[in-house]
């Protein structure tokens, strides 16, 4: 099994506006999780204050709507007959009462596309944390498996020669990490500890170090060059690299509450990427050469099936989650909007949220948190909550904004008639 080493790749980190953000808050509080959660909210902070615009705007040009609608009826009654007349009286009294319509709905518009943006750009960069995630812990555990397996295998047992021929025996003991040279005629075994990571040139050159020495010190003989036994892949040599694997994998698992693996959706799966998973996301490092050998062999198969799910008992890391953040991201959203809609509605009763978005929205927002990381769903659900929490204070601000308008509309309007007597 060489080609487990020989197939692991050099990975590159993702970059841009959004990681660079992310990994100062992940340095700064610890998680990934507690970075998303931080960006939600600095985030809806910030389209919470483009949103007073909006509805200021959408304020004023209801009012303006409510005070035209008579008018506009008597035209269409009148008129009915013939649009372009129509039209063209229209656009008259849109003249009068200074209504643009292109003017009132800019500021819905820019809000609109500030959200689109950042909700596109952020899902896509917290997509490649995750998948970058998911190959760096992959060719992690494949580093181990192969690590423990081709060093351990090749030096478990080394015998070398004397010219006189006697013979001096080099086993490593696996359980208590132990390098014993033991020599045939004196049987004074030399115990050297080493450790597991070691490459196998360093196991070489412990050999070299200790057993000629010892050799040279003792017998004054010229040594021949060690030869190995390669014992292959034995009980022993795999139940370590097994239990290193899963050891890794555990330390190294982040999640938050019932969600066992943040980079994966919160569904009644196992919270272990798949394969599929894993050949497609390390793919993407390969180059054309290596691409063509992997069609053709499936290392990545193979490693897969021995160095990762034959390592790991997935039945007891249990499920990564229940569909609790899809059910929570389509309620909040669902009722943000109508707790938008009637705070609006209370200042204008004209004013109303179209029915479809009831549903459209929401359903966006349980679709991709049904199928994309729980990063991502933690972050729309952090959103959403912190705009139920915002919506009642944006709209008392707009509210507010509005009244003092009309009073300093009201006090421009008032006609000031001076009844003292004038000296002729």
């Amino acid at each position: 099994m060489d080609f487990v080493s020989s197939a692991l790749v050099t990975l590159k980190q993702p970059s841009g506006f959004w990681f660079t953000i992310l990994n100062a808050f992940k340095n700064g509080l610890g998680t990934h999780i507690l970075a998303v959660i931080m960006i939600a909210v600095i985030v809806r902070f910030v389209i919470s204050v483009a949103d007073i615009f909006n509805k200021k705007a959408t304020m004023k040009n209801s009012d303006v709507m409510a005070k035209m609608k008579p008018e506009l009826d008597a035209i269409q009654k009148k008129y009915g007959y013939d649009q372009k007349i129509v039209s063209q009286k229209q656009n008259e009294l849109y003249r009068k009462y200074q209504f643009n319509m292109l003017g009132s709905c800019l500021p819905m518009l820019i809000t609109m596309v500030l959200q689109l943006v950042i909700f596109m750009t952020l899902w896509t960069s917290l997509q490649s944390v995750a998948n970058y995630n998911i190959v760096e812990k992959y060719e992690n555990m494949k580093y181990i498996y192969a690590n423990v397996i081709n060093v351990n295998s090749n030096t478990e047992l080394a015998t070398l020669e004397y010219e006189d021929g006697n013979e001096m025996s080099v086993v490593v003991d696996l359980e208590n990490k132990k390098l014993t040279i033991k020599n045939e005629t004196k049987n004074k075994p030399l115990e050297v500890n080493y450790n597991t990571d070691f490459s196998n040139e360093e196991i070489v050159g412990i050999l070299n170090q200790y057993v000629i020495s010892t050799i040279k010190d003792e017998e004054n003989n010229d040594i021949a060059n060690p030869t190995y036994e390669n014992t292959e892949y034995n009980e022993i040599l795999l139940n370590l690299a097994k239990q290193q694997v899963e050891e890794y994998y555990k330390d190294t698992q982040e999640g938050f509450l019932w969600i066992k693996n943040i980079y994966r959706p919160d569904s009644p799966t196992s919270p272990l990427f798949t394969k599929n998973e894993a050949k497609k996301y390390i793919s993407k490092y390969y180059t054309k050469e290596e691409k063509n050998l992997e069609k053709a062999n499936d290392y990545e198969g193979t490693i897969y099936n021995y160095a990762i799910a034959g390592s790991i008992n997935q039945k007891e890391l249990g499920k990564n989650g229940y569909y609790i953040l899809t059910i929570i991201a389509v309620l909040s959203s669902f009722f943000s909007i109508w707790l938008s809609n009637k705070l609006m509605r209370n200042r204008n009763p004209m004013q109303k949220q179209s029915p479809v978005m009831y549903i459209v929205m929401p359903l966006i927002m349980g679709i991709f948190t049904f199928m994309y990381t729980s990063l991502f769903a933690v972050y729309i659900i952090v959103g959403q909550l912190m705009m139920i929490a915002l919506t009642p204070i944006t709209t008392l601000i707009v509210r507010k904004w509005a009244q003092h308008d009309q009073k300093k509309k009201n006090e421009k309007d008032v006609v000031v008639v001076d009844y003292r007597r004038k000296d002729i």
